[in-house]
């Protein structure tokens, strides 16, 4: 659910009410889920943690990063007929991992880092720090005094400046909250009071309520609405609510949710190749001559379906 509303953002699609809620909690619920879904294996040292998240999300991370700049790279040279032009900026961008070097609100020149089509990438990055962080954070004595420094810090830092740190260093305490937020939601008494209508019930007021304190947010972008502790909270309620939803589904419509679980499982894949297939796909509507409407539905339809099916495909093969 949240990718759904990650592609409709990207494919430039604003549905009011769905766009401007689900915006609150697009991104944070997959800090939340990683939350939710993360465990350390009793023994294991904080080395072998970092390694096996880095092969996967870094992996991913430079993996597809190079393959862009490659095609883009190639296909540029092709039509000037010139090979020396190397996209240094584009490379910059990927080792900055921020699409854009200040925030928003910057006045000033603020230069697209990320121009390969690779812009949503930056979550990856900035995943595997929170997962380094809350490494070191959750084999702490006095975890919750270092969990409150730290988003003291980051606070402090958005506040005094409109630089973008690379890897969004200075918005990791931030998103290691909604991570932790995932962690306490694992907890058996916290999952069961999702069932429960009074809870259900204040997490939708308070979802709403600080939804419209907050404004309309990007955190890519460092703009984290009008109060970065109502963001959070912001956040947090809107990705405990998505769990919510998505146990009713179980319950109620367990086909739907096998559709809903298809592509979930798939999101990393959805995440590294929709901009890419967005392209693909706006040339070969043009081509057709569909309209603006017709377009975005298919944008999104494609962005989902495709990277689905082939995730399955590559999957079964290399379970067979």
């Amino acid at each position: 659910m949240g990718m759904f509303v990650v592609l409709l953002v990207h494919a430039e699609c604003s549905l009011g009410p769905v766009t401007f809620y689900g915006g609150m909690f697009c991104m944070p619920v997959f800090f939340v889920a990683s939350g939710y879904t993360c465990r350390q294996k009793e023994g294991e040292t904080y080395r072998d943690y970092i390694k096996k998240k880095a092969q996967k999300l870094l992996g991913a991370y430079f993996g597809t990063s190079a393959l862009l700049w490659l095609f883009f790279w190639l296909k540029d040279s092709v039509l000037t007929g010139r090979f020396t032009d190397l996209k240094l900026r584009s490379v910059f961008g990927i080792f900055y991992s921020r699409n854009q070097m200040f925030t928003a609100q910057y006045t000033g020149e603020n230069p697209v880092l990320m121009d390969i089509l690779n812009a949503p990438l930056w979550f990856l990055t900035a995943m595997f720090l929170t997962y380094a962080w809350y490494g070191i954070v959750s084999r702490c004595k006095r975890k919750y005094l270092l969990l409150v420094l730290g988003v003291a810090a980051s606070i402090i830092w958005h506040y005094s400046t409109s630089l973008l740190l690379p890897w969004s260093l200075e918005a990791i305490p931030l998103y290691t909250c909604f991570f932790v937020s995932g962690v306490i939601l694992r907890q058996k008494k916290k999952e069961e009071l999702l069932g429960e209508l009074w809870f259900l019930g204040v997490l939708l007021v308070v979802f709403l309520i600080t939804s419209q304190l907050s404004g309309t947010e990007n955190l890519s972008r460092g703009n984290y609405g009008n109060s970065i502790i109502i963001c959070l909270f912001a956040g947090t309620t809107g990705s405990w609510l998505v769990f919510a939803v998505g146990m009713w589904l179980e319950r109620v419509y367990p086909p739907i949710m096998k559709l809903f679980t298809a592509a979930g499982q798939e999101t990393l894949l959805i995440l590294c190749s929709h901009m890419f297939l967005f392209m693909l796909i706006r040339t070969g509507a043009a081509f057709l001559g569909f309209g603006p409407v017709l377009t975005t539905v298919v944008l999104v339809a494609g962005g989902f379906v495709l990277p689905t099916g082939i995730g399955k495909i590559l999957h079964g093969r290399s379970r067979r």
